[in-house]
């Protein structure tokens, strides 16, 4: 679903039509006082709807939608009851074509958070999250801000280099609204680095063994066959003739980051991936963590305890098994300790078949972002747990913490307003009171923390 598809409005900008005006006339009794034959008839359209009843327009827009994708979804199961409609959220042209290149006023909190732009684009999650038939994948964006706008390396501008990834951890209204739906999914993008020479066509050579199978096109004989490529400064490091596009993908365990964020804040269901590159690099970390995933069944769990950071531990009784699944946010080790009501019986773990001990209190330690399912009988209840990152890294984390917020309040006080401010200087300190370390720790890398450093460096 990125802007221009045609199965919503992709934007609050598109849609004023003769077509679709007169429909909401019909339907909401509501009359938009514009000449039907005037020359700009659209954009008068646009500023009375938005001045005036814009709360109605948008959710008249949103019942529209919900009405096609059903009917879509109708036709699909129709034909294959085993089928399902399945709605990809596409933020990464979807932002910069809607509001252009990105900058200060696209980051965390200066815009709108993007369950909110789905919805003036017609898709309102609330409305249709729970749909039978239908399910919603959230797009995670992947090094997207380090990729093909932050090709100037560690000359990047701040704003270039945060949006994506403020949106992914901390944009709470998108994560909460994907989190209420039943069976929420998660597309994780695979992005990449573009850079760019002087870009060449030229003709095939005679003898390029392809020559033939691609002089006919569509079933007819093509015009010409032509090759493209790109020509650079002589470095004596690159080849001669190429295409500079490269993956993106985070080094070493940092590359199943968003894997578990997608359990640990969506309890995702499923997890696809994919984009211009597909990846055979990972495989070993992929089925580690697939083979804990995919045993579990594909239900909502419930969550234990009051916080999942920066562990997730949820349960669920299903088919007369109690099963459990721990998340690890971030990238160190967390020992963790689970009090049961008794000593679990058949207490399994889900990746290996291998039967655990009968401990209780179950004393184990997560490895960095790593997933860990389990099954035990059904009248086992977890009564407490607790969750320990490494000493070392909540007292870096901490003096980090305090060391931002002295800069937030120095920032406010001279008169300086980055939008968000103040909501980021209240959610670090109850991330510091609550222990919320995975969260601290991407909200001191964000956009805001990152520039107010910068103006009062500067």
């Amino acid at each position: 679903m990125w802007h221009a598809t045609i199965l919503w409005f992709g934007s609050l900008h598109a849609g004023y039509d003769d077509y679709t005006i007169n429909l909401f006339q019909q339907e909401t009794g509501i009359r938009v006082p514009v000449d039907e034959k005037a020359a700009d008839r659209f954009s008068r359209r646009y500023l009375f709807l938005m001045h005036t009843c814009r709360s109605a327009w948008v959710a008249w827009r949103c019942r529209k939608i919900h009405q096609l994708l059903c009917k879509i979804r109708d036709v699909i199961i129709n034909k294959r009851p085993d089928l399902r409609l399945t709605i990809t959220f596409w933020n990464e042209m979807t932002i910069p074509a809607l509001l252009g290149s990105i900058g200060a006023s696209h980051q965390l909190y200066a815009r709108l958070s993007n369950v909110e732009l789905y919805r003036e684009a017609g898709l309102d999650i609330g409305l249709i999250g729970n749909e039978p038939g239908i399910e919603f994948d959230l797009q995670f964006e992947h090094q997207r801000d380090r990729s093909g706008w932050g090709a100037e390396g560690d000359r990047t501008p701040i704003e270039q280099a945060t949006m994506f990834r403020d949106h992914d951890f901390l944009d709470k209204r998108t994560l909460d609204a994907f989190h209420n739906v039943q069976r929420s999914g998660v597309f994780i993008f695979n992005s990449w680095v573009e850079a760019w020479g002087q870009h060449k066509w030229f003709p095939c050579e005679p003898d390029d063994t392809q020559a033939a199978e691609l002089a006919v096109m569509s079933g007819k004989p093509a015009e010409g066959i032509f090759r493209m490529n790109s020509e650079y400064p002589k470095d004596g490091f690159w080849w001669d003739s190429q295409l500079r596009i490269t993956p993106a993908h985070p080094g070493g365990v940092h590359f199943m980051e968003h894997y578990a964020h997608a359990i640990a804040e969506l309890d995702a269901s499923r997890i696809t991936r994919g984009g211009l590159f597909l990846d055979k690099a990972h495989s070993e970390e992929i089925a580690r963590f697939a083979l804990a995933y995919r045993a579990l069944p594909k239900q909502k769990f419930e969550t234990v305890g009051s916080k999942t950071d920066p562990v997730a531990i949820r349960t669920l009784v299903y088919g007369n098994k109690r099963y459990m699944y721990m998340v690890n946010r971030d990238y160190y080790p967390v020992a963790v300790e689970i009090t049961f009501n008794q000593s679990p019986d058949d207490f399994m773990e889900l990746a290996t078949g291998a039967i655990m001990y009968n401990e209780n209190p179950c004393r184990l330690t997560l490895a960095p972002y790593e997933l860990r399912s389990f099954s035990m009988n059904p009248e086992t209840e977890i009564i407490s747990l607790a969750a320990t990152p490494p000493e070392g890294i909540v007292s870096s984390l901490m003096d980090d913490a305090n060391h931002a917020l002295a800069e937030l309040r120095t920032l406010r006080d001279s008169g300086y307003f980055i939008p968000g401010m103040e909501q980021m200087e209240h959610d670090i300190i109850s991330a510091v009171d609550e222990g919320r370390m995975a969260w601290l720790r991407r909200a001191l890398s964000g956009y805001i923390v990152r520039k107010c450093h910068e103006l009062l460096k500067n």
